[in-house]
């Protein structure tokens, strides 16, 4: 983009704020439209996926405010808990730093000024995108009103007994330092060893020392298959499935496990898959979720022999300290030696990895807040109708999800972020008991902090000894609030008696259980109405691959190159013929220049016509339209293309929209009637005219200052954004 084109489109952004035209008025007499911005993860740059959810937003909120609508479209940022303390840890490292080192306050001073930096960077993007948003509204999801909020949400839930902590087994991702939920994952698949190890059957007389005894003829076993021999250290247990052909004459009985010569049960468990290996299975409980949930039900012992960091503990004697890869060898080994691995077979396995930084997820029993699920989800089942999906099959896909939704792990072993309001006596509840009747307080800031003498002692001790949980809440336990909570919620509000719910929200499909599925649930718990009345799906743009774009591999394309090569309107238009509604696209920099640069060439098309419609006006051109037939043509036309534009825009088909009018401006009215115009300049001038006009304020939601400059043109300091939308 030129640099006298860059400034025209700043001048004509700060005519757009000066005149308050983003602004809503919940005063107005106007009916209300509602859009709510999906807040970006303060996390760097916006990518593409960013550009066409604010690209689709502006669209339908510059259309409804020509439709004479008050217009609110709510911009925000997210904290974005996880990531952004990983993004900030890789930085802190090139200075030989981390967040131990720094101390938790010291830390935090740091966070808060990367967080400066890095929003300057999305305000300004937004900005040159033309995203007509309320700033005067804009909302951090860390800011203190918000951090309010989420505690009247904590203190309700613990109020009505839908919380509650615990060990239990959870998703932990050893790079993050942190649990994660089961949604937060990716699945990778692996070319992994299967490893076929037997354990010997317990005889009537125990070996003292079954690490080095010598397999002798007579002995029986059992053999497992498994993909991980570094956690037979912590099995407790092994598991047949009913009247196994082999094995079932072994229940009851007792193994000895290969690699510590405990003893172990051998039982029966419908849960055994008999497809898998021998159909006899390690119970590991301290390392797997279905593990956990069989040790659970037959009363086995849960060891850990992995621990938070990815590392082998003391319970794997000589191999303590090694990292898992290295530890399976060396398990293995181990095995071979004793005679009790038989085989090993290749095997293409479905790993889990944290979505985030894609190391490989690790099931380990931790402390942890949950939420219990259950009479959220039945809510929003009864209530999800009310809301109208774009594409519709995500309502089926939700409504799967919900029916089988477990309890939410909300609390997350990191620093950024609302951290869990609740204080421990440190005297008498050293071990951070939760309960009404234990000793702790759940309150927002330190309990008798600001409060007279003798008031929020401790109720055993009567001293005050408080200290705060250590944990932050899941980010997505603030960002599921986020449909009430920038409105102003927990306090009743003018605005959000007014824009709530909200007429229309959008997203990518990755998002679907951990952000949307939680606003419907949270807002219909605390506002009892579905968050949103329309939710909009878009498609993901991803390379040729089919894979995802990253900035790691190179392939990723930014907005803002778009942009600087094309021109924004331009970009924009690019990236509405990727917005079919839940439509995944593939595409490359070289595609997306080659339609940005046919769409700057449209600009130029657009120019060009004002350009003979305006400059080149003849001086005695007719004052009224006629009744030539190419007149009557090209008005019908222009009719066919308000009625078909608008459908596509209420459908939020803004892909099908665009084209509509790509074609009705380029091909009917440029090529056909203006070349027909020619022979007849005088008597067509009013229809020119016209036409042109219409077509700027149905261009302007999608090209907002190519339509703003040329109206200026002709309406010197006043706004097409304030111009009624064509009817036909």
């Amino acid at each position: 983009m030129e640099k006298d084109q860059q400034t025209k489109e700043q001048e004509i952004y700060k005519f757009w704020e000066k005149e308050g035209l983003f602004s809503a008025d919940p005063d107005s007499n106007k009916p209300p439209y509602s859009l709510l911005m999906p807040p970006p993860n303060l996390t760097g740059d916006l990518h593409l996926g960013h550009a066409m959810q604010h690209a689709i937003l502006d669209a339908v909120t510059r259309t409804k405010r020509m439709q004479r609508f008050d217009v609110l479209l709510l911009p925000g940022v997210d904290h974005a808990g996880i990531q952004f303390e990983g993004t900030l840890t890789k930085l802190l490292e090139k200075e030989g730093l981390s967040k131990h080192k720094l101390g938790r306050e010291k830390w935090l001073e740091r966070a808060w000024q990367f967080k400066k930096d890095v929003y300057k960077s999305f305000h300004n993007t937004w900005t040159v995108m033309g995203i007509s948003a309320d700033w005067s509204r804009e909302v951090f999801t860390f800011e203190p009103r918000i951090q309010k909020a989420v505690f009247e949400e904590f203190k309700t839930f613990w109020e009505q007994d839908l919380l509650y902590k615990g060990a239990y087994i959870v998703s932990w991702c050893p790079k993050c330092g942190t649990a994660i939920e089961d949604v937060e994952m990716e699945y990778e698949e692996r070319r992994e060893t299967l490893y076929f190890v037997r354990y010997q059957i317990e005889q009537s007389q125990a070996k003292s020392d079954f690490v080095n005894y010598q397999i002798q003829d007579g002995d029986e076993f059992i053999t497992i298959a498994t993909t991980r021999p570094e956690t037979i250290f912590a099995d407790t247990g092994i598991a047949i499935y009913k009247n196994h052909p082999k094995f079932s004459k072994f229940a009851g009985k007792n193994a000895i496990n290969p690699l510590n010569g405990n003893v172990i049960p051998i039982f029966e468990d419908k849960r055994v898959d008999k497809e898998f290996g021998t159909g006899a299975l390690k119970i590991t409980p301290g390392h797997d979720p279905l593990d956990y949930e069989i040790g659970k039900d037959h009363a086995l012992p849960i060891l850990h022999v992995i621990d938070k960091t990815g590392r082998m503990t003391e319970l794997a004697k000589d191999l303590a300290g090694l990292k898992i890869d290295e530890a399976e060898k060396e398990a293995a080994k181990k095995l071979e030696r004793s005679g009790s691995l038989i085989k090993t077979e290749e095997l293409i396995h479905s790993v889990p990895i944290c979505e985030r930084c894609k190391t490989t997820v690790e099931p380990l029993v931790s402390e942890e807040w949950f939420l219990k699920m259950e009479p959220l989800a039945k809510k929003a089942l009864g209530r999800i109708d009310e809301i109208n999906f774009y594409p519709t099959n995500y309502k089926k896909i939700l409504t799967d999800w919900l029916e089988k939704i477990h309890d939410w792990c909300i609390s997350r072993s990191q620093w950024w972020g609302h951290r869990i309001p609740v204080w421990y006596c440190s005297k008498c509840n050293p071990g951070h008991a939760v309960g009404k009747s234990k000793d702790m307080v759940v309150s927002f800031e330190e309990p008798g902090k600001n409060l007279p003498a003798g008031k929020q002692d401790c109720q055993t001790c009567g001293e005050k000894h408080w200290e705060q949980d250590e944990q932050v809440f899941d980010t997505w336990f603030s960002s599921g609030m986020w449909p009430i909570t920038t409105l102003g919620w927990p306090e009743k509000t003018k605005e959000i008696k007014r824009y709530f719910p909200w007429d229309f929200e959008l997203t990518s499909p990755e998002i679907k259980y951990l952000w949307i599925a939680r606003m419907i649930m949270l807002s219909l718990r605390f506002k009892d109405n579905v968050p949103f009345k329309n939710m909009f799906f878009h498609g993901m743009l991803r390379p040729l691959t089919g894979a995802k774009f990253s900035k790691s591999l190179g392939n990723a394309v930014y907005p803002d190159e778009l942009i600087k090569a094309w021109g924004t309107d331009a970009t924009r238009m690019t990236l509405y013929t990727y917005s079919a509604p839940g439509r995944d696209s593939r595409t490359s920099k070289q595609l997306m220049d080659e339609r940005a640069k046919n769409f700057r060439n449209f600009s130029n098309k657009l120019r060009n016509i004002a350009k003979f419609t305006i400059e080149l006006k003849p001086e005695d051109s007719a004052t009224e339209m006629s009744n030539h037939e190419d007149d009557k043509w090209i008005l019908e036309e222009l009719n066919k293309t308000i009625e078909q534009a608008t459908k596509n825009i209420e459908k939020f088909e803004l892909h099908l929209a665009t084209e509509e009018l790509y074609d009705f401006i380029w091909h009917k009215f440029a090529d056909i009637y203006i070349e027909k115009s020619k022979s007849r300049r005088e008597e067509a001038q009013p229809t020119l005219e016209y036409v042109l006009e219409t077509s700027l304020k149905l261009l302007h939601p999608f090209m907002p200052f190519t339509t703003e400059e040329l109206w200026q043109k002709t309406h010197p300091g006043k706004s097409i954004m304030a111009e009624a939308w064509p009817t036909t």
